[in-house]
């Protein structure tokens, strides 16, 4: 279909890029013709995943940062828009999940939760801001089903993601009443094969993902095929959540 947007020569800034979903859809742009800025703490598994993109073709380069201090965001996606002239993408994939439970839980596994999952998702998303073109840009939040409903003993990481899905909605909002058209938008996943999911459960009950799951989860590729869609919708086309899930998966 002719409206459908390309992504060749898009430039990407993708946050937990090392690993999981953030890993997957760096891999897709790459794929699709796009330029990727790679972020996150794991440098190595950085320099593993560019050297993969690069020798397929794509282009990609590395802006390490510890997302967990603001001046490490704002000065690496300020990297990466010098070094690529701009950025049009913004891929907030960073984030961890704990079950710290609301009436016994760890002060410091809240405030982990808080601080990745949204203060570092509404920086990152600020400063991209300042470099995308003045048709607009397109910014993805990664949710989580648990932003749509409540799981037991993890009301707090759920909150994180209640946060993420009202800041993707605040955001698009301001940006119109700006007059700015960036797209803004989230997918909330269900069950995803990654480390989040195993450092979720092991928090809680110790059990492994693969312990405390019986059936087939979504895979990373699954929810990178979801911000393409959206990245590639003709203009006209705002997609702002997308709830998915394993199809086994009852809540």
């Amino acid at each position: 279909m002719a409206d459908i947007i390309s992504l060749q020569g898009k430039k990407a800034f993708v946050t937990g890029a090392s690993s999981g979903i953030g890993r997957a859809i760096a891999l897709a742009i790459g794929a699709a013709g796009g330029k990727i800025a790679l972020c996150a703490r794991r440098q190595d598994k950085l320099v593993e995943l560019a050297i993969e993109i690069n020798e397929s073709g794509g282009t990609a380069k590395l802006f390490p940062a510890d997302l967990f201090d603001e001046s490490q965001i704002i000065s690496s996606i300020s990297a990466a828009a010098d070094c690529f002239n701009g950025l049009d993408i913004l891929i907030n994939s960073a984030g961890i999940g704990r079950q710290a439970s609301l009436i016994d839980g760890d002060s410091r596994d809240w405030a982990e939760m808080m601080n990745l999952n949204v203060l570092a998702l509404a920086t990152a998303s600020r400063e991209a801001l300042r470099y995308f073109p003045e048709s607009g840009g397109q910014i993805i939040n990664i949710s989580s089903l648990s932003g749509h409903r409540v799981p037991g003993r993890g009301g707090f990481y759920s909150a994180t993601k209640f946060a993420v899905r009202a800041m993707t909605e605040g955001l698009r909002q301001e940006l119109r009443l700006a007059g700015n058209l960036t797209r803004v938008s989230s997918i909330s996943p269900g069950f995803v094969d990654t480390g989040l999911l195993d450092d979720y459960f092991q928090s809680g009950n110790g059990m492994s993902k693969q312990e405390a799951i019986q059936f087939p989860i979504l895979e990373p590729e699954n929810i990178a095929a979801i911000a393409i869609h959206q990245l590639t919708a003709p203009e006209n086309v705002d997609i702002t959540d997308v709830l998915v899930r394993p199809t086994r998966q009852a809540v």
